[in-house]
């Protein structure tokens, strides 16, 4: 397991990833029976959302995994599709591949309807901006940034 590096100077200004306890408790707490978000319909969205990213990043670590073993161990990358097919191996890869794009599509569909579903606690607002940074975390570091800070902000006002 790689070291953390020393932390620096100025940490208390660097913008940090929402925390674990953040994101876990912005998409989890609306299925705590009674819960101030559980009658929020974005909080409730989101939920499903981060569900399905989370089942998602899994599934793809499990076939990045087994592909590597494959190519590692049959030369996978050369082998014909014909050649491919006699292995187990191939189906699984196959079926984790059709569920990834199957949880993409629904995730991708979700995303587009979020905007118009009214968040009505701090729940819901906060699962939005918890899809906001999964969803940037890759496309731009000023914007992912501004995002993380945004949430951490608000979940510090609100006590999250």
């Amino acid at each position: 397991m790689s070291r953390r590096p020393p932390p620096a100077a100025n940490e208390s200004a660097r913008l940090e990833e929402p925390t674990r306890r953040l994101v876990l408790g912005a998409a989890v707490t609306p299925l705590i029976p009674g819960a101030a978000g559980a009658a929020d319909p974005a909080a409730e969205a989101c939920e499903t959302w981060l569900t399905r990213n989370a089942e998602h990043e899994r599934l793809a670590v499990q076939w990045s995994s087994l592909e590597s073993r494959l190519h590692r161990e049959h030369n996978w990358l050369k082998l014909t599709r014909a050649q491919r097919r006699r292995f187990p191996e191939s189906r699984e890869l196959d079926d984790l591949d059709d569920r990834i794009e199957a949880m993409s599509d629904q995730n991708a569909a979700l995303l587009k309807t979020l905007p118009a579903i009214v968040a009505v606690s701090p729940f819901g607002i906060s699962g939005k901006l918890t899809i906001a940074i999964q969803h940037t975390k890759h496309e731009g570091d000023e914007v992912h940034a501004l995002i993380v800070s945004v949430l951490r902000d608000f979940s510090a006002l609100h006590g999250g």
